[in-house]
């Protein structure tokens, strides 16, 4: 049986729990950071240039939380999240549009390579929910302007010079109020590998939008994406053997019967959407369901759910076990 303890943190300013969050992860990120060598790494200048040029807003963020944790060059270089090793998973996304606005997700990865730290911030002038990776990277989250943001890897298997997406989604989490200002953060912020990215906002506003760092930025009004980007090539196999039929049975959830989000919501906690952790690697670790227009997220499992809002956030640990 596996297992993942998940801990729920509030600190609005960087400080004491943030810099054990980086004292208990750093040994297993710095052999991950260092596992093609060092010198497969952006220089430090090349991070703190990057930043400068496209997220200048994080760069006072950034110089902070590394005087914060005493970071040598290497730790610096890590926490900027440029030109990172590559990393991929699975997941299924649902943006539900029928009683009310929901952004539904699976996050599927192998549970001994999840932080499992589900954290509240306000780093900048916004509140942030977040599932966190490379301590202040952002799988999903939500942000106190309304605007909830989710991930899952595009499968095309093309590396490029770019950013790790978790700190592109932090930085849109900070500066963005609606689904139209990401979107054009998308459009001119490099990534290093390729995504599915889905939006939804408190107006009710979506999208969900396909980047990649060898073409430009494909923006859809999907409801629905899994781990492929358009169809299925002919002779050409998917990076995930069950994306199409993930996708396939996320249509019929966004199709037009009038299925209630409770119900819509059960159907992640059964296959094809849940992957089993004893028939897949990468196997669903949560379901994150986020409702922008109330500010509330809730963590699911099957026998297990937690409920967070900017109100009310009780920080607790989880101890998780998976089939």
């Amino acid at each position: 049986m596996r297992r993942l303890q998940f801990d729920i943190i509030s600190e609005l300013t960087p400080g004491d729990k943030f810099t054990q969050l980086f004292q208990r992860t750093w040994p297993a990120y710095r052999a991950w950071y260092l596992d093609e060598g060092e010198a497969a790494r952006p220089s430090y200048l090349e991070c703190l240039n990057a930043l400068k040029e496209y997220m200048p807003e994080l760069l006072p963020l950034y110089k902070e939380l590394t005087t914060l944790l005493g970071c040598d060059d290497l730790q610096a270089r890590f926490l900027s999240l440029y030109c990172p090793p590559t990393f991929y998973s699975a997941c299924s996304q649902l943006i539900y549009k029928k009683e009310q606005n929901a952004l539904i997700r699976n996050y599927d990865f192998p549970a001994f390579l999840c932080e499992g730290t589900i954290l509240q911030t306000q780093w900048l002038d916004k509140k942030v929910i977040a599932t966190a990776d490379c301590l202040w990277g952002v799988l999903d989250g939500i942000n106190d302007a309304g605007l909830s943001i989710s991930i899952n890897y595009g499968g095309r298997l093309v590396e490029g010079k770019g950013f790790g997406i978790t700190i592109l989604i932090r930085y849109i989490l900070e500066t963005c109020c609606t689904v139209e200002d990401a979107i054009e953060v998308f459009k001119r912020v490099p990534v290093h590998l390729d995504y599915n990215i889905a939006l939804l906002d408190k107006d009710g506003h979506h999208a969900t939008v396909f980047i990649a760092p060898d073409r430009d930025v494909c923006v859809t009004q999907a409801t629905t994406s899994t781990n492929h980007q358009g169809p299925q090539e002919p002779g050409k196999p998917l990076f995930l053997e069950d994306s199409v039929t993930r996708l396939e049975a996320l249509n019929v959830l966004a199709g037009p019967r009038d299925t209630s989000l409770t119900d819509t919501v059960a159907h992640f906690l059964l296959p094809p959407l849940f992957r089993p952790h004893d028939l897949y690697t990468s196997g669903t670790l949560y379901t994150a369901v986020y409702l922008p227009a109330e500010g509330l997220v809730s963590y699911v499992w099957p026998h297990h759910s937690v409920n967070l809002s900017f109100d009310q956030f009780p920080e607790q640990i989880l101890d998780i076990h998976y089939l």
